[in-house]
C-alpha cells in the first residue's frame, strides 16, 4: 500500500483529535486569566508565551503537509525551511511538562488544587501537540526509510530534544537562541558536560523524559495504526465497491 495513503489517514484522524488540545488550550488560558482575577495575584504570561511556543511544531509541520500533499514542486524550499523549524521548536511543546515545577511555589493567595488543574491542562496540551507533530513526521519519514531505520531516528530525536529541554529549563535558553546566541549556548553545554553532577543530572533528565514521552507516544501511534491497517486491509479485499 503507497505510503502516501497512511499520510493522508494520519492526517485525517489527527484533525479530530487535535480539537480537543484547541479546548485544553482555551481551557488553560482562561484559567490562567481567572486565576488572575479571581486571586490577587499578577497574570502569569510566561506559560501563555509557552503555550503559544508549543503550537509552532505542530503549525509548521501542517503547513509542510499542505505544500507536500499538494505536489506543488517550486515550493519544495518552503517544506524544508517549515521541517527545520519544527525541528527546533519541537522541544517547546513537550516543555510543557517541566512547568510542574511551579507548584513547589508557595502562593498562599492560589489554592494549591486550582494550579494543579492549570498546569495539568497547560502540560497535556504540550504532550498532544509535540506527539501530534512527532506522528506525522514519522509519516514522512516511512516515505523514504523503512521502520528499522525511522524508529531509532525518532527515539535519537526524542532523547535529543529532551536535551534541548533541559538545556531550556535549567540553563535558561530559548529556541531561537540557536541562532542568535550559538557560541555563548555551545560555551554552557560544555561547561555542564564537564562537571560531571551536572553532566549525570542532564543524561538522567533526558533518558526518563525519552522514556516518558515515549511511552505516550507509543500510545497514540499504536490508537493511529490499527485503523490504517484495517482501512488498507479493507481496500485490498474490496478494490471496487457497487455504486
Amino acid at each position: 500500500m503507497n505510503q502516501h495513503f497512511e499520510l493522508f489517514v494520519t492526517t485525517a484522524l489527527l484533525l479530530p483529535m487535535l480539537g480537543s488540545v484547541i479546548l485544553f488550550s482555551i481551557l488553560t488560558v482562561g484559567l490562567l486569566f481567572a486565576r488572575a482575577r479571581i486571586f490577587p495575584y499578577p497574570l502569569y504570561k510566561p506559560m501563555l508565551l509557552n503555550l503559544f511556543l508549543a503550537w509552532i511544531p505542530i503549525v509548521c509541520v501542517s503547513s509542510a503537509l499542505f505544500f507536500f500533499l499538494t505536489s506543488i514542486t517550486s515550493q519544495l524550499w518552503l517544506v524544508i525551511l517549515l521541517l527545520c523549524i519544527w525541528f527546533v521548536f519541537f522541544p517547546n511543546s513537550t516543555y510543557l511538562v517541566t512547568e510542574f515545577h511551579h507548584l513547589k511555589e508557595e502562593v498562599n493567595t492560589v489554592p494549591f488544587w486550582f494550579d494543579t488543574i492549570v498546569i495539568l491542562s497547560l502540560a497535556l496540551c504540550g504532550v498532544l501537540l509535540g506527539s501530534f507533530s512527532l506522528l506525522l513526521i514519522h509519516r514522512i519519514l516511512d516515505l523514504y526509510l523503512p521502520p528499522i531505520l525511522s524508529w531509532p531516528l525518532i527515539v535519537a530525536y526524542f532523547f535529543l530534544s529532551n536535551v534541548g529541554i533541559y538545556i531550556g529549563r535549567f540553563l535558561r535558553f530559548n529556541s531561537w537562541d540557536v541562532l542568535t546566541k550559538p557560541l555563548k549556548l555551545a560555551k554552557n553545554i560544555l561547561a555542564e558536560l564537564k562537571d560531571r553532577q551536572k553532566a549525570n543530572s542532564l543524561l538522567l533528565f533526558s533518558t526518563l523524559f525519552t522514556i516518558f514521552l515515549l511511552t505516550f507516544y507509543l500510545f497514540l501511534y499504536s490508537a493511529v495504526t490499527p485503523i490504517i491497517w484495517i482501512l488498507e486491509m479493507f481496500i485490498q479485499h474490496y478494490p471496487t465497491l457497487p455504486h
